[in-house]
């Protein structure tokens, strides 16, 4: 079995690489990576196995791992970073006489320095493909330029969530999930865009963190609008008008007018209606992010040439 370690770059994108027999790696080590376009530098996120004899789904990896970032190299990424600070004030000075307002956010050199990547955001499309050429003739490399979204802007920069913790994107999510409004129905969520929006103004990724588990949950309590027979107080034919999925409970109002507050095990259906339909709803867009980059149709230069 030739083991296999997951990659993250500093773009957020992740590779899956070689990695050879006599090199030890555990999750969170910094290591050099020799991808398509050169060496480069990397977080390692897992170690996982393919088999060398697998099928085409298990295709070992043409990239591999080269060795492990030490303090050694510490002196080349500072040079590096150095490099790449000239690099994005140039890169603005040119961009400035644009009408639309560019944000830049990322600008980084590849460790062997044979690609530098620009990410940047602007309110609508808008194409800096023209700025390209001279940066890459005065650095003598290739230049990766990406418009992003909103979501890859919270995830590249950073911030505080609605929580008051660190944005799942910056921190530990690997890729983005497909979130809509109907999982937060389902978890009787408030339909305020403020409250489900996240700091990048998008619906929260945590949306979906809970919603198969309230969705299982929820399947075996009957709907609103359900008639259900009580045991205790007393005997009596009541209409579900609320629930708590998560401990159980139900809330019903009698014929008279009377309200309960009741556990769902402890009830009979006489009538049940569905809690929700669960037909499918699309997800919310999430083009132009992290592994999407041409799917908007925003533009790339990553191939550019003199």
């Amino acid at each position: 079995m030739q083991p296999v370690a997951r990659i993250k770059m500093p773009e957020k994108g992740i590779f899956n690489c070689r990695l050879p027999d006599a090199l030890a790696l555990l999750p969170g080590d910094r290591c050099i990576v020799e991808l398509d376009y050169g060496l480069d530098n990397g977080v390692v996120l897992e170690i996982i196995g393919f088999h060398e004899n697998g099928d085409a789904a298990e295709k070992i990896p043409g990239f591999r791992v080269v060795r492990k970032l030490d303090c050694g190299n510490d002196a080349r990424l500072k040079d590096n970073a150095g490099l790449a600070d000239k690099a994005r004030n140039a890169f603005m000075l040119s961009v400035s006489t644009e009408k639309t307002h560019v944000k830049i956010l990322h600008t980084r050199f590849s460790y062997g320095r044979e690609r530098l990547f620009i990410r940047y955001a602007a309110a609508v499309p808008v194409d800096l493909r023209r700025f390209v050429a001279q940066l890459q003739r005065d650095y003598k490399t290739r230049v990766d330029l990406w418009q992003v979204g909103v979501r890859d802007e919270a995830a590249l920069v950073g911030c505080l969530g609605p929580c008051g913790r660190a944005v799942c994107c910056c921190t530990w999510q690997q890729q983005f999930s497909g979130a809509n409004v109907h999982m937060a129905r389902v978890q009787d969520m408030s339909l305020n865009p403020i409250t489900l929006n996240g700091s990048c103004g998008r619906l929260k990724c945590c949306i979906k963190f809970e919603y198969e588990q309230y969705r299982e949950l929820e399947s075996a309590l009957p709907g609103l609008g359900s008639v259900v027979r009580l045991n205790e107080p007393e005997m009596i034919d009541a209409r579900v008008v609320g629930s708590d999925i998560m401990r159980g409970m139900l809330t019903v109002r009698s014929e008279d007018g009377r309200f309960f507050t009741v556990k769902a095990c402890e009830t009979n259906v006489v009538r049940k209606v569905e809690a929700h339909s669960h037909k499918e709803v699309a997800d919310e867009d999430s083009d132009d992010e992290w592994s999407q980059p041409e799917a908007a149709g925003h533009p790339r230069a990553g191939d550019l040439r003199e």
